[in-house]
């Protein structure tokens, strides 16, 4: 639910060369008695697989050893274990070595990439969904636990230790359930391909480091988890593209390989993060409290704004009394927090809808362990707090904290090798409601536009009688009389997921059957003209209650819904709906007894000192705030597919430029973006792989030529073109041949901006595959960086000409370098050489500007906020300092900067004249005065020259 806790409110293969692997993985083998063998049958599949090697894992090293009970599977993936141990059996996982030439029946080709899988004791099927399962139980979770914990990733409630090759093809199966089969076949082909390449890309670093292939497949498995809600995406939206399933089409997403990549960054340490954590033990948090207290640390950009802030709890038994002290990062240093009260949701009493807060109070400390927090204002909102405990004795700071959801930002403030000190122990957090809580979302911030009877909170629906989507007002107007045909016009209901243009919608019919339909918007016809297509996604339940008088509907999303796309609804309880001030209203309800665990840690002292004693705040210059999500700001709808082998779009899966176009507009939901030349000349648009490499540029010259440059292939090519943009404010770009006609030609559409990272989306048209008409093209869609072309060199980008000079000793100009303000006024005339460059205020409000030393250290950052207020920064041999400062742009397009003291005038003034601009690019030259040396007149003043860049906020 929404409602904040107290602490955090204000604030996630063995490549196997030969069988047996190396000696530095081979552990002893316990001796066994010589009881009667007896056989173990089964099946082993990503698509099932010939020629794998299967063993008992009698020593748990992920190797099928010598003298382990094996077997060699065959066609089908059936193998047959003749020499194991009714006790073997009962007590040790499966394994599967994956080798190189082992086949798999769905391609019916050689494995190239080996990889490793394993099941649980009494599974007879092993896959890699099994083996996810596994590396849970090796976790330490129960075998129920960890089987709930992958059902829910993955959106099924179907078992995990069935065979889906066979169940996807099992007539007596309704067609749904042979469907989600086949759903998690397709999983576990992508999985599988992780599963190697992942090992492949960190083998020779684990090699070096001496980590054992146990350890490398529970990190690699453990990242592969972590990405589940991805992948299943991605799987989910290449089939919606239609045509046979490509397990590739997958794993070329960027966001898929972000999220699914092990980090070959201290391997070490992340192992031995990974073995601490599997001995976590129930914590007395009663005890932590009492003593000296709970600590806890978040993060994070509000209206993009970082924040850094930590705090701490602790109890007096002797007062029954908790006291809680936060502090926040402002300009450089951190100050207490005064008012810490934020207004959040309302919540359901029986005085009505009542906005909460977060002043809680620690109520109890119970023998178990755990603490009790009470709401002062709103009992109803008690909650019991419980944990598990670590100790984090020599882990690396930085390291630990990067793996923590609360700490993303925290870890880039902490130098790579300082490790916790004796003593230091961590905490991660579960919550569970002691009362039943019925809640309505409540934020701000949304643009006026997107607010409803005065909320940000509106509920988006297809409503009886509408011919088009709106806010609903009333609550039956979301309720069926009887569940649709299916067509888009008739289902009735709210929107409750959303992924780019499409989203799912809730039909709720009486008698209390939900069905869910997945709406997408697609181009049909050369016509131009998009249509809504409709195609039932999940089936559930809905109900209606009434509580203190209020009016409520109920749903329990289904887990396919809980995960799509941008949704953030894993540990929502029921959705709920209602009608309040005049619309209806998105809530949520939190039965009694429903644990949250949101991956949150808190500190005990020793640890909390190990974090803040060895924070460097002048490691935030290298800190920007995120970039754009891919999965959110590329919209992918209508992509054709690209076929490797012929080297041109799948059939089928080309579009006219007509459909194209209404794809664009689909995208861009109503927001208009356009390109225009201004924004392209004498600049480069760049794409990125996954692991930061540049994928392709292309470059706009101010003549209307460029290039292409194309990375994604072992050797880099550049094809020279022509380009303009045209009225409608696409790029058009045509490479020509010596006919006078041309090979290719490209429009290139612009979908969203932010800052300098653009959303495109494009249509492309090849001699090769295309009649270059407009009725076949391929549409791709990307995110693409703008960067200048080349960066100026400084020794001809900065003028210093009359320039003053330094005294590292005095800490001041020399004297007899001074000159007057009519003097620096002369020399930026001639530095200017005619150019009238000048700045602008809508230059540079929300923007900062960055002075950067020879070895690419930022020295100086200038911050103006709206307003005419700001920040100055400077860095000098580690010592960093921080000043505000009033800002202005004069009529003669200077910047003026003025540091204030208490007596009302100023203790630093200067002046910044725009020199030259090439991009982000600024040469400037400036004038500054201080009143330890200067008489602050304009008689004397320090001359000086630099380089600056120009960053968002």
């Amino acid at each position: 639910m929404n409602t904040k806790h107290m602490f955090f409110l204000s604030l996630s293969l063995p490549i196997l060369t030969a069988c047996g692997g190396d000696s530095n993985d081979t552990a002893p083998i316990p001796d066994q008695p010589e009881p009667t063998p007896i056989v173990m049958g089964g099946k082993v599949a990503d698509g099932y697989l010939v020629g794998a090697k299967v063993c008992l894992d009698l020593n748990q090293n992920k190797l099928c050893d010598d003298g382990e009970p094996s077997a060699t599977s065959t066609a089908g993936g059936d193998f047959s274990i003749t020499d194991a141990t009714q006790e073997q059996i009962d007590n040790f996982p499966l394994l599967v070595e994956v080798t190189a030439g082992v086949v798999d029946e769905d391609t019916g080709e050689a494995i190239t990439q080996p990889y490793t899988m394993t099941a649980p004791v009494g599974y007879e099927f092993v896959s890699p969904l099994t083996t996810m399962v596994q590396n849970e139980v090796e976790q330490g979770n129960a075998l129920a636990d960890a089987e709930a914990s992958l059902q829910g990733l993955l959106g099924t409630t179907l078992a995990l230790s069935q065979d889906y090759v066979a169940q996807q093809l099992n007539a007596d199966l309704e067609g749904d359930v042979q469907e989600e089969y086949e759903r998690l076949h397709q999983v576990a082909q992508v999985t599988a391909q992780l599963i190697a390449s992942n090992f492949e890309a960190i083998q020779t670093a684990a090699d070096d480091a001496g980590i054992s292939t146990d350890d490398i497949i529970g990190l690699i498995v453990d990242q592969i988890i972590e990405a589940l809600d991805e992948i299943v995406s991605e799987v989910e939206f290449v089939n919606e593209q239609g045509g046979e399933f490509d397990p590739n089409a997958v794993l070329e997403s960027e966001t898929v390989t972000d999220a699914s990549t092990v980090s070959t960054d201290d391997l070490e340490g992340q192992v031995q993060i990974r073995d601490t954590e599997a001995t976590a033990a129930a914590a007395n948090l009663a005890e932590l409290v009492s003593g000296d207290g709970i600590n806890f640390f978040d993060d994070g950009y509000y209206d993009d704004m970082l924040e850094l802030s930590y705090g701490t709890l602790t109890y007096n038994a002797d007062t029954q009394t908790s006291t809680e002290v936060r502090f926040k990062l402002v300009d450089g240093a951190f100050v207490a927090e005064d008012d810490m009260n934020d207004e959040d949701d309302f919540i359901l009493t029986e005085s009505g809808w009542v906005v909460s807060n977060d002043n809680f109070v620690i109520g109890d400390l119970n023998d178990d362990g755990s603490i009790t927090l009470i709401n002062s204002d709103l009992p109803v909102l008690s909650e019991l707090i419980f944990a598990e405990q670590i100790s984090v004795v020599d882990l690396k700071v930085k390291l630990f904290l990067s793996e923590q959801a609360d700490t993303d930002i925290w870890h880039k403030v902490i130098p790579e090798t300082v490790t916790f000190s004796t003593g230091a122990e961590a905490f991660e957090l579960s919550f569970s409601n002691i009362n039943d809580v019925y809640s309505i979302f409540n934020w701000d911030g949304c643009n006026e536009d997107e607010m409803f009877e005065g909320m940000c909170n509106n509920v988006w629906a297809h409503t009886a009688g509408s011919e088009k989507d709106g806010p609903a007002v009333t609550l039956n107007s979301l309720i069926s009389a009887t569940a649709s045909d299916g067509a888009v016009n008739n289902i009735v209901g709210p929107h409750v997921g959303w992924d780019g243009s499409r989203s799912i919608i809730a039909e709720m019919a009486d008698g209390g059957v939900a069905n869910y339909y997945k709406i997408e918007w697609q181009a049909q016809s050369d016509s131009g003209e998009v249509s809504n297509v409709a195609s039932l996604f999940a089936t559930g339940t809905w109900r209606e209650v009434t509580v203190l008088d209020q009016r409520l509907l109920l749903l329990a999303l289904p887990e396919s819904v809980r995960n799509f796309g941008d949704s953030d609804d894993d540990d929502l309880g029921e959705l709920l709906f209602t009608e309040f001030e005049g619309a209806v209203r998105r809530g949520e309800f939190t039965a009694a007894g429903q644990v949250s665990d949101d991956d949150e840690w808190v500190f005990n002292l020793a640890a909390k000192n190990d974090i803040l004693d060895n924070t460097d705040l002048s490691l935030l210059d290298n800190v920007t705030a995120p970039q754009p999500e891919n999965s959110d700001f590329v919209c992918r709808d209508g992509d054709s597919d690209w076929d490797d082998e012929t080297d041109q779009p799948k059939e089928g899966t080309t579009r006219s430029y007509s459909e194209y176009l209404a794809l664009v507009a689909n995208c861009r939901e109503g927001d208009p973006q356009l390109f225009n030349t201004d924004m392209l000349a004498g600049q480069k648009l760049k794409s990125y792989d996954a692991d930061g490499s540049i994928e392709s540029i292309l470059q706009f010259n101010a003549d209307g030529t460029g290039s292409h440059t194309d990375n994604d292939s072992e050797e880099p090519t550049v094809e020279n073109y022509k380009w303009v943009v045209n009225d409608t404010g696409e790029i058009v770009i045509e490479i020509g041949n010596s006919t006078g006609t041309n090979d290719v030609r490209a429009v290139i559409s612009l979908i969203k901006q932010d800052g300098d990272h653009f959303s495109i989306k494009g249509f492309a048209e090849d001699i090769d595959w295309s009649p270059m008409d407009g009725t076949a093209g391929e549409v791709w869609s990307e995110k693409m960086k703008l960067f200048p072309l080349s960066e100026p060199e400084e020794n001809n980008f900065i003028c210093d000409e009359g320039d003053s000079s330094w005294n590292d000793e005095t800490d001041q100009p020399d004297l007899d370098t001074l000159v007057s303000f009519t003097g620096y006024q002369t020399l930026v005339t001639t530095c200017r050489d005619g150019n009238e460059a000048v700045f602008t205020t809508d230059m540079l409000t929300e923007e900062r500007l960055k002075g950067f030393d020879s070895d690419g250290t930022v020295h100086t950052i200038l911050l103006f906020n709206s307003g005419g207020t700001g920040t100055l920064t400077e860095t000098d041999d580690g010592q960093t300092t921080v000043e505000e400062l009033n800002w202005e742009v004069n009529s003669m397009g200077e910047l003026i900067i003025e540091v204030p003291n208490t007596s009302g005038t100023n203790d630093l003034r200067v002046v910044i004249s725009l020199i030259e601009q090439d991009g982000d690019h600024l040469s400037v030259k400036g004038f500054t005065e201080e009143a330890e040396w200067s008489s602050m007149d304009g008689t004397e003043g320090e001359v000086w020259s630099g380089k600056f860049q120009v960053f968002d906020l």
